[in-house]
């Protein structure tokens, strides 16, 4: 289409007045999800040049699941950029611990480690005394 000449032509423009267009790194161009990666890395970008960025230390992050955990092709680059982006949003990527990454359960630890960090950091839920728990046995 003609949208990449258009760009062209016009970001040669923005140069010089003082602007500079984004533009998507060469490493996402052959990935099959380079359309959401070039997106999120323009999101990114734009973010971290925007001179009334404010920085929330770790503790006043709230936990998330990465969007992309999930993609088959490239979870990888997409929930870099997408958690990066998330911090600048008030919340923080839920990472398994490198504790479970050589056990051969790695995939079912990450996802129970993931289930109580929500929990964890979930207000709505009243702690109960371990008087008040029901026993029951573990399902591993």
């Amino acid at each position: 289409t003609s949208s990449v000449p258009l760009c062209e032509l016009w970001c040669q423009i923005q140069e010089f007045k003082g602007s500079k267009c984004i533009e998507c790194p060469d490493k996402y161009n052959s990935d099959p999800e380079n359309e959401t990666l070039c997106d999120l890395n323009e999101e990114l970008e734009l973010i971290l040049n925007n001179e009334d960025i404010t920085t929330l230390s770790p503790e006043d992050l709230t936990p998330v699941v990465c969007l992309y955990k999930d993609n088959p092709t490239s979870s990888v680059p997409l929930c870099d950029l997408w958690c990066q982006i998330q911090e600048f949003k008030g919340s923080k990527c839920i990472e398994c611990p490198d504790k479970y990454n050589s056990d051969p359960e790695n995939e079912t630890l990450c996802d129970l480690n993931e289930k109580l960090q929500l929990l964890l950091n979930n207000e709505d839920i009243t702690t109960t005394s371990l008087d008040e728990l029901t026993p029951i046995v573990c399902e591993f």
